[in-house]
């Protein structure tokens, strides 16, 4: 147990009142003396204080354990402050922080006590604690890794970094970030990059290959962010999405694509083959027979007898639907396939396809081709002209137009066929309507080939359609792999 120290009163009220701790003196747990300090936080008067039993100030929650720890400090037990909560005289909660020693206080045993008022710190370290629970909850609701860096190294993880990479995050705080990648060569590609975007912007965000712990290996989104306006201290913070699955999903999306392309292409080919066997069949086999049957009409008319007029009569008609039903089988005929596609080219059917659209539905239709003179693939030259075909037949039912104008012509290593008419014009929504298979089938024509479609229309000012396949071309299904 400490023994008392002698006190020379007055030379303690002057320090004591002049203090900007709270000082005062108990004896049989009464206070005795209070200097102003302990006034101004406490809320009670001089008056209000001497005599005042001094645990009746404590908070209720806090007095036997404010009780113990002073009385294990007399004993010489405890050398550290200890902490309380007051209730002070207007009821508020305040917390003290105090240490105390055995004095004689005019001849009796007495206790001193020092104190300070650390509400204000008290609560100012609740609230720290309060916003890094809250951050360290707000981290660990992120369902993707987020660590911080400090010159390449950790200094914090949230959980999720265990279930993305397998390691626990306290087993990365000090290490270095390498951890997550595959090899050196690997993180110093990525430094490089991660870095220098950094020193000019605050973001960065990129593609990666990274690691697992157990050495799995996934590809990861990662976004980085610089902590300050420069990289002077290396501070960034960095989230990491497992994107492995999905990347994997849309490689066989895309290779779904390739094959249902590659299977339209393949249906496109056979179509044309049995447009072009059965307009053969039907030029050759019919053609040829009506012919036959027209000439022997001419043979059987000229031979009746001249005063049978309603045989002359018969004969006239049966010529006529004879002529008639030639005609039919040639415009059937060119319809299926045009022998001027196969004969003469592509700009010489476009011209043909393009007067007889005129024709046919007295829309006005004017062909400016640049290309006349250019040999095209079988395959792109059909493509065109079914392009062609199918554009006409969309502004026949819908454009509303008057006007039509086509143009062929060689444009930067491409062929460029273009179709623009007077109509009604069209909107973005019809562009991209999901119904719009005409439109749809344009698309994937041309992407056959790695073309590019383009359709552009104002309202009451008509539609363009544009129409571009480059010459040297990749085979049909084999655009993806060219553009990659």
């Amino acid at each position: 147990m400490s023994h008392a120290r002698p006190f020379d009163e007055d030379l303690y009220r002057t320090l004591a009142n002049s203090s900007q701790a709270g000082v005062y003196i108990l004896q049989d747990g009464k206070f005795q003396f209070t200097n102003p300090h302990i006034h101004e936080y406490a809320g009670y008067t001089e008056e209000g204080m001497l005599g005042m039993e001094s645990l009746s100030l404590v908070h209720p929650i806090d007095r036997t354990q404010a009780h113990r720890s002073a009385v294990r400090m007399l004993k010489g037990q405890r050398f550290s402050p200890y902490e309380f909560r007051i209730i002070t005289g207007d009821g508020r909660i305040k917390w003290i922080l105090e240490t105390v020693t055995s004095i004689q206080y005019r001849g009796r045993r007495a206790v001193l006590g020092n104190n300070m008022n650390i509400t204000e710190q008290k609560e100012s370290r609740t609230r720290l604690e309060e916003l890094e629970a809250l951050e360290s909850s707000l981290l660990d609701a992120i369902p993707h890794a987020v660590i911080g860096l400090q010159n390449r190294i950790f200094n914090f993880a949230n959980n999720a970094v265990q279930t993305i990479f397998g390691w626990r995050p306290e087993e990365l705080i000090g290490k270095s970030v390498r951890l997550f990648y595959r090899s050196d060569a690997d993180y110093e590609e990525l430094a490089r990059r991660f870095y220098s975007a950094l020193e000019r912007q605050r973001t960065f965000s990129t593609e990666f290959p990274c690691r697992k712990k157990d050495g799995t290996d996934i590809i990861c989104m990662l976004r980085s962010s610089r902590i300050g306006d420069t990289l002077r201290e290396g501070r960034v913070v960095v989230t990491y999405e497992d994107i492995t699955e999905r990347i994997q999903a849309e490689k066989e999306l895309e290779l779904s694509r390739e094959e249902l392309r590659n299977l339209s292409a393949h249906q496109q080919s056979v179509r044309e083959e049995e447009r072009t066997r059965i307009a053969r069949e039907i030029h050759d086999e019919l053609g040829q027979a009506l012919t036959a049957l027209k000439m022997d009409l001419s043979w059987l008319k000229n031979r009746l007898p001249a005063g049978e007029k309603p045989l002359h009569a018969k004969a006239r008609q049966m010529e006529k639907l004879a002529d008639a039903t030639i005609e039919s089988v040639r415009r059937i005929s060119q319809e299926l396939r045009p022998g001027l596609l196969d004969d003469l080219g592509l700009a010489a059917a476009i011209e043909w396809q393009a007067a007889d659209f005129q024709n046919r539905s007295g829309i006005a239709c004017r062909a400016q081709l640049e290309a006349d003179d250019l040999e095209l693939d079988r395959d792109v030259a059909t493509v065109l002209f079914r392009i062609f075909q199918e554009t006409l037949t969309n502004i026949a039912r819908h454009a509303g137009a008057s006007k039509v104008s086509v143009r062929l012509e060689r444009e930067e290593g491409r062929i460029l066929l273009t179709v623009a008419d007077n109509g009604r014009g069209i909107t973005k929504k019809q562009i991209d309507d999901g119904r719009s298979f005409g439109i749809i089938g344009m698309r994937e024509r041309t992407h056959l080939f790695g073309g590019e479609l383009k359709i552009s229309g104002n309202c009451e000012e008509g539609t363009t359609v544009t129409v571009g396949i480059p010459l040297l071309h990749p085979a049909p299904g084999q655009a993806k792999e060219k553009k990659a």
